[in-house]
């Protein structure tokens, strides 16, 4: 239902696969010396560092320094972050990969990168911006990594700043779905997997309807930001699962209220809070529209029924 919900879907999976140049390397006139010998570092966080690196820079293991301390959640092992990056070649200066350039943020577990970036990360709070030196045995190895022209023997730069930790469930105080709503059913570990109509469910509604059934405390979704969630869809009442990010075990990023998904989606979520699970109950109008979508058995005339559980938003 990626490509089915949404004309947006834009997700960086691959940590390090830019190609090389020296956008990221500044003159050092607006940055300062950092804990790592002959890197200097500028900027704020949010913004693209501006690095200055007196090349080359070699390291025997893994240097990290915070530059800035948030006052968020503390990052452990296994977490999925949310960040902005730039990573650079000491050797060269070149930068190699920037999500700044993309402009977009990644998204990635942090068992999941190089040894030495998980180790820049674990530990450190949402909202703080910190550097790292990292050498080939925690980078890519003495194989390096040619399609980033990063050869066996480079130390690598990173400055990240830390967005937000993505939750792995809705969390919260949870309240019971109208009865006269299909019932949403949960497996053995407690994930949705669809809806069931029961004797007291009502016919499909005319108008949007959104209930709330776990109230996550964490901050409102604005318009237009990016919002990772855990999602099934399904046909009013109980019809077909046409999609379900829990079967597929990966969460998906959705621009919202911005027209970049249905239009439930956008009246729906706006407002609400990361941590939140949310049933949306979509007629024609604020689903598909006239034309439906064939692809999933949708007419003109289906009404949808999902579960959400927003996980980030950025």
């Amino acid at each position: 239902m990626r490509k089915l919900l949404l004309c947006f879907l834009s997700v960086l999976v691959l940590l390090l696969t830019g190609c090389g140049d020296d956008a990221g390397s500044g003159d050092g006139e607006s940055t300062e010396p950092t804990s790592i010998t002959g890197v200097a570092v500028g900027g704020e966080f949010g913004s693209a560092p501006e690095v200055d690196i007196d090349t080359p820079v070699s390291v025997e293991e893994t240097t990290v320094e915070t530059l800035t301390e948030g006052d968020g959640e503390q990052i452990t092992k296994g977490d999925t972050v949310i960040v902005n990056y730039a990573g650079l070649n000491a050797r060269s200066g070149a930068e190699f990969d920037s999500s700044y350039v993309r402009g977009q943020p990644a998204a990635f577990v942090t068992t999941g990168v190089i040894p030495g970036l998980a180790e820049a990360l674990e530990g450190q709070t949402v909202g703080s911006r910190v550097v790292a030196a990292v050498p080939p045995a925690d980078g890519f190895g003495a194989e390096g990594n040619p399609d980033a022209e990063i050869e066996g023997e480079d130390t690598l730069v990173f400055v990240v700043d830390l967005i937000s930790r993505q939750l792995p469930e809705a969390t919260g105080a949870a309240t019971e779905l109208p009865e006269t709503l299909p019932q949403l059913q949960l497996d053995d570990t407690g994930e949705p997997t669809e809806f069931v109509a029961t004797e007291k469910t009502q016919p499909a509604p005319e108008k949007l309807v959104a209930e709330v059934v776990i109230e996550g405390d964490g901050p409102e979704i604005e318009a237009g930001q990016t919002m990772v969630a855990h999602y099934v869809g399904q046909i009013f009442p109980d019809g077909e699962v046409f999609d379900s990010s829990w079967e597929t075990g990966q969460p998906a990023p959705f621009q919202i209220g911005a027209g970049q998904v249905i239009p439930c989606w956008d009246k729906g979520l706006v407002g609400k809070t990361v941590g939140s699970r949310v049933i949306l109950v979509c007629p024609p109008a604020e689903g598909y529209g006239k034309q439906g979508n064939p692809q999933i058995n949708v007419t003109g005339k289906t009404t949808l029924i999902f579960a959400i559980d927003i996980l980030a938003a950025y």
